[in-house]
């Protein structure tokens, strides 16, 4: 259940990144990253490093699982 908040978070993030950098014509949202190229470029790495750690979390959940399944196992 985190892991799914924590990609649908992730997701949320990256639409807002989207539409700062495109821009919405159907909702007259101009573009910001042509005013702001620091914010953009910052929001980007954020994101991308977000996705990291995100993976990093599952590789750590199964991991966890796995050294469970391991000690269960053993016992019978």
């Amino acid at each position: 259940m985190i892991v799914g908040l924590l990609f649908s978070a992730n997701g949320a993030a990256l639409a807002v990144g989207i539409i700062g950098y495109k821009g919405n014509s159907h909702l007259q949202w101009n573009k910001v990253c042509n005013v702001f190229d620091s914010f953009c470029d910052r929001v980007a790495i954020s994101i991308v490093l977000s996705l990291v750690a995100s993976f990093a979390f599952i590789a750590l959940v199964a991991l966890a699982v796995l050294s469970l399944q391991k000690r269960f196992a053993t016992r019978t």
